[in-house]
C-alpha cells in the first residue's frame, strides 16, 4: 500500500499536507495520527503533529491529469443548502479578508514601514541571521517587506510557519495604536509565489474532482490567505463553484459542481 507522513503545525494541516501529496481524498485513506503536537513561541521549540496516511488498495489509482483535492461527504448527511449566487459570496469573503478599501497616506506608510524594517532588524540581530531587508507600498495601503540572506529556511519555518508567526508580529508592532489598520506582508526567497502556485494546481484538481463526482468537495481549514488563493484561482470556472463556511480558525473553502448529485442534497 501506498503511504505518506507527514508533519504539520496541526493535526489537520498534516493531514492535508499528505492528501495532497497523493492525490487522494479522506474516503480513499486511512489516516493514523502519530502525534497530535504542541504549540511553541514563534514557531520556536513547537512539537509539530504528525499522521501516517494511507491510500486504501481499491481506491488507489492514477490521478495525474487532473488538477487538485481533500475530502469528499459520501455518507448521508443533513439536507444543505447552497446559496445560488457564488460569485457574491467570494467577492463577500475577498472583501472581508482584504485591505483593498484602506485609505492611508504616505506619512503614515512611511511610519508604519519604519517600524516594521527596526523591529525586523532587532529581531533577526537576536537569530544571528545576515540578511537585508527591502520594503516596497503595494496599492497604495500595504507594505511588502521581502528578506534576503543565507539559510532562509529558518524564517519560513515548516510550510511557512515560522514566517506566518513573524508577519503576525510585526503587524502587531507596526500597527500599534493605530486607527487604521496598513497591512504589512513578509516574503523570504519567493516563498508566498510558489505557495499559492501549489494551492492554484490543488484548486483545478479537486475541481476536476467535484465535476467527475458530482459532489461538493470541503477542503480542511485555511488561513484567510490561502481560502483566497483558490476562490481566485475558480472564480472564473464553468463546472465548479466556490464558498466558505465555518469559523476562524475553522474556516474552509467549499468546491461545489455546478450541477451536483441530487443524492447528496
Amino acid at each position: 500500500m501506498k503511504f505518506v507522513e507527514k508533519v504539520g503545525r496541526t493535526v489537520d494541516e498534516a493531514i492535508t499536507e499528505a492528501l495532497i501529496e497523493l492525490g487522494a481524498s479522506t474516503d480513499e485513506v486511512n489516516i493514523e495520527i502519530i502525534s497530535k503536537g504542541s504549540k511553541g513561541l514563534l514557531g520556536f521549540g513547537a512539537k509539530e503533529a504528525k499522521v501516517r496516511v494511507t491510500l486504501k488498495e481499491e481506491e488507489s489509482g492514477n490521478v495525474e491529469d487532473i488538477k487538485p483535492e481533500i475530502k469528499t461527504f459520501e455518507k448521508a448527511a443533513p439536507k444543505r443548502e447552497f446559496k445560488k449566487d457564488i460569485k457574491k459570496e467570494v467577492k463577500k469573503e475577498e472583501k472581508k479578508d482584504s485591505e483593498d478599501a484602506v485609505i492611508v497616506t504616505e506619512e503614515e506608510l512611511n511610519e508604519v514601514i519604519k517600524l516594521a524594517e527596526d523591529f525586523l532588524y532587532k529581531l533577526l540581530k537576536e537569530m544571528s541571521i545576515e540578511s537585508t531587508i527591502h520594503s516596497k507600498v503595494v496599492n497604495n495601503n500595504r507594505v511588502a517587506i521581502s528578506i534576503e540572506g543565507n539559510n532562509m529556511g529558518i524564517i519560513i519555518g515548516k510550510r511557512g510557519e515560522t514566517l506566518d508567526a513573524i508577519q503576525y508580529i510585526v503587524n502587531i508592532v507596526a500597527n500599534k495604536n493605530r486607527v487604521e489598520y496598513i497591512k504589512v506582508m513578509l516574503d523570504t526567497e519567493n516563498y508566498r509565489a510558489r505557495r499559492e502556485e501549489t494551492l492554484r494546481k490543488l484548486a483545478y484538481k479537486l475541481s476536476k474532482k467535484a465535476q467527475q463526482t458530482k459532489k461538493p468537495i470541503i477542503l480542511e481549514p485555511m488561513n484567510p490567505y490561502d481560502r483566497r488563493i483558490i476562490h481566485a484561482a475558480l472564480q472564473d470556472s464553468k463546472i465548479v463553484k466556490t464558498h466558505s463556511e465555518g469559523k476562524e480558525p475553522f474556516r474552509r473553502v467549499v468546491i461545489s459542481p455546478t450541477y451536483q448529485n441530487r443524492s447528496y442534497r
